[in-house]
């Protein structure tokens, strides 16, 4: 809210170009290919086979494949080709001792510090953890994450999720970690999306046989195997933002607080390739708007704003900014025509946050 605050009174202007930064999801024909010719596909537009979050985002792609383009099945980004199973966020390789954990049926383990013990969770469980940051360590303890989150949140804030490299270390954290339960950046897995993204979504229709992944209408949202020598059809998606619907009801601070705490913050819409997205995402979500998103204005000044930025594009209702004093302080989003409009602030509306993605890293040790 202090950033908020600095930008109404300061005048400071952030200049913004074009960019694929919110997801989207893209359909480039109706022949069906193999995993690896579709991934080939998508990777020869700069961009991949589509990656799962969560349950909602699940549903949301099984709308998308159902409804506007009538598919009963289409490839995902996950397969079983991750050569080192145990690895650290960094991307450093694991030298100090860790003990094996044995991955059963297409599970993901994701380690921390539980009773001073070094153990694993599932990585979609909600934990407090530690940071790391030119030798310090800092324990977050004031919310709760799953493990990809809180690699998102420590590389925002801080540089990484703490790993261990020797046992002095191990102490300091142990010290810090004042005898709590907290994520370390330690993660078990043989599975891997194909643009290296961290997700936690694990939900499987059978038991894993295969290598490859699809969704399919036979299953619902879960994912399930197939080999990947068979056909289905072919996904893109693009953007490292994506967009998260909240369909509770709160005021715009409020809803700057929550998106904050819990994502990365309210949706801003920077350009007409995110207005492109957030008009995909909002043609397959239930229920009624407008929602809230990160704008507002300027008491002062009279301009608009985004959460930490000044507004470069805009798509107004009828064309026309509101200006004061006629106007109300805060922007939301219509769902008829994805305009945007002023709306009093202390309204309560439901909300769009959005969540950068945290990509996994990799480091060739010679």
């Amino acid at each position: 809210m202090t950033l908020v605050l600095f930008m109404l009174c300061s005048g400071f202007v952030h200049f913004t170009f074009a960019s694929h930064r919110l997801r989207l999801f893209n359909y480039n024909g109706i022949v069906k290919n193999g995993w690896w010719d579709s991934l080939k596909e998508c990777n020869l537009i700069n961009q991949s086979l589509v990656t799962l979050y969560d349950d909602e985002d699940a549903e949301y792609l099984k709308k998308f494949r159902e409804d506007r383009l009538h598919l009963t099945s289409a490839w995902l980004g996950l397969s079983r080709r991750r050569k080192n199973i145990t690895t650290w966020s960094d991307g450093v390789p694991v030298t100090h001792n860790v003990s094996s954990v044995t991955l059963t049926n297409g599970e993901q383990k994701c380690g921390a510090i539980q009773n001073n013990t070094l153990t694993s969770f599932n990585c979609s469980d909600r934990n407090a953890f530690m940071c790391h940051k030119d030798g310090n360590y800092h324990l977050i303890e004031n919310v709760r994450k799953n493990w990809c989150q809180a690699q998102q949140y420590c590389r925002r804030y801080f540089h990484d999720l703490v790993s261990i490299r020797e046992q002095t270390q191990n102490q300091q954290v142990l010290v810090k970690g004042m005898n709590k339960t907290f994520w370390i950046g330690l993660m078990h897995d043989e599975w891997e999306w194909t643009d290296k993204s961290c997700s936690t979504f694990r939900s499987w229709a059978k038991d894993p046989s295969q290598n490859c992944t699809i969704q399919s209408s036979h299953f619902s949202t879960s994912m399930l195997m197939s080999g990947c020598d068979n056909q289905h059809n072919s996904l893109c998606s693009q953007g490292h933002v994506r967009i998260i619907v909240i369909r509770e009801n709160l005021t715009w601070e409020q809803a700057l607080d929550y998106c904050e705490a819990n994502h990365t913050g309210l949706l801003r819409i920077e350009d007409a390739n995110d207005q492109r997205a957030v008009h995909q995402r909002l043609n397959y979500t239930d229920g009624g708007g407008p929602f809230w998103i990160g704008l507002r204005q300027s008491r002062v000044f009279g301009f608009w704003i985004w959460s930490d930025r000044t507004v470069t594009y805009s798509n107004w209702k009828n064309g026309k900014q509101p200006e004061m004093p006629q106007s109300n302080n805060c922007g939301a989003i219509y769902t008829t025509d994805h305009t945007w409009g002023d709306v009093n602030c202390s309204h309560q509306l439901p909300f769009i946050c959005e969540e950068e993605i945290s990509f996994m890293k990799t480091k060739i040790v010679t």
